[in-house]
């Protein structure tokens, strides 16, 4: 039973070795200290003492209470907290996923509990026995993932062949495979683009292009004001499905189902929405006689491509402006200390040969130069030091 580790306790490892009169400046040559401590002790670290050095634990051999057999490289990779322990070489209980999925197994320990977590976490001891590959947990890997290919081929086999592995899953908890058709992963994952579908068995288009669609979007003013009660219609028209040019077949697709409408569904209510004319194109077209008869029907008219237009020159706008005033800032630096004062590998000084240039700030040293060469104009009141009474 693996040793409760509070924020505070050390890891067993560590209580053994300073139970031996090992010190945190005196330490034996297999274990390291990490560095992630937060305190004046050393050993105050997120391993809670003393770690096992990499060539070590790669040397270390563990156990499942079933007899598998587990190489300790296999914990070089970091360790699970869960239920107050920290489950760790250091403790004598390292995890692996249990290649037998069990639903129940006394062998591990009670900690796990029930549910889907009995079945996928083991934990291990270390073990004085050499390893043997044929009762080792690799071996128990390898026969599983075998099996769970067996199935796989036996399951297109069932199908016809028109089986897409982006769309199928292996259910761990029950053993089986199934399918089920998502055309948003087919558009961001699909590996047959200009090739032949696994599942259609059909050409799947190298042309690409996107689900366009209008937005209608009734509302009714609450504003308080002469106007309260009036319905405000607009249309946002052009509105895309994907934010990238995907393949036109599987536009296709999509347009064909419910997608657009399950998409938007998801998204805030802005009042009565309704989704008008779904088309598959390889660029946004418009038909501005119909916009003109919207606009007259008191419709308001928003391209969506606009928007982002529109978007897009704002925030350039903007970074312009605070670009301009960041070389603004560093001008008048520049004029108060010169650029020799700017320190030679600062930021500003980077940022001084970056944005302005060697032209530019020969010039601003001149004209802080010549300042500092004016005469001083003294008023009547600095020869009378300034006392008038």
């Amino acid at each position: 039973m693996p040793g409760i580790v509070m924020p505070m306790e050390y890891n067993l490892l560590t209580q053994r070795l300073l139970a031996a009169g090992y010190t945190a400046e005196h330490y034996p040559d297999y274990v390291r200290i990490p560095s992630s401590r937060w305190g004046n002790d050393p050993l105050q670290n997120l391993s809670h003492g003393f770690e096992f050095t990499p060539d070590y634990l790669k040397s270390m051999v563990f156990k499942t209470g079933c007899g598998l057999y587990v190489k300790g490289s296999e914990f070089c990779h970091g360790d699970m907290s869960y239920m107050g322990v920290l489950w760790s070489p250091e403790n004598d209980c390292p995890t692996i996923c249990c290649p037998h999925r069990k639903h129940e197994c006394d062998l591990r320990s009670p900690l796990f509990g029930d549910g889907r977590a009995t079945a996928y976490h083991c934990d291990c001891h270390v073990t004085e026995d050499p390893y043997d590959y044929a009762m080792s947990v690799d071996k128990a890997y390898q026969d599983y993932n075998a099996k769970v290919k067996q199935q796989y081929d036996d399951f297109c086999r069932k199908k016809g062949g028109h089986v897409c592995r982006i769309h199928a899953h292996y259910d761990d908890w029950d053993g089986k495979w199934s399918q089920n058709y998502n055309v948003l992963s087919c558009a961001h994952h699909c590996p047959h683009v200009g090739d032949m579908c696994d599942l259609t068995h059909t050409p799947v288009s190298r042309k690409k292009g996107n689900v366009f669609y209008d937005k209608k979007i009734t509302q009714i003013r609450n504003d308080g004001t002469l106007f309260n009660g009036e319905k405000i219609v607009k249309i946002i028209k052009g509105v895309r499905l994907f934010e990238s040019a995907k393949s036109l077949t599987i536009c296709e697709r999509a347009a064909k189902q419910s997608i657009v409408e399950e998409q938007e569904s998801h998204c805030r209510r802005e009042g009565q929405v309704e989704i008008l004319n779904i088309r598959v194109e390889q660029r946004e077209s418009r038909d501005l006689m119909q916009d003109l008869q919207d606009i007259r029907d008191g419709i308001e008219v928003i391209h969506e491509s606009d928007l982002k237009k529109q978007a897009k020159q704002q925030k350039r706008e903007r970074r312009q402006q605070n670009q301009e005033k960041k070389i603004k800032k560093l001008e008048k630096k520049i004029m108060e200390v010169g650029f020799s004062g700017l320190g030679e590998n600062s930021l500003d000084r980077r940022h001084a040969m970056k944005w302005l240039g060697n032209d530019r700030i020969k010039e601003l040293e001149a004209i802080r130069k010549e300042r500092r060469n004016d005469p001083v104009q003294m008023s009547i009141f600095d020869f009378i030091g300034g006392d008038i009474s």
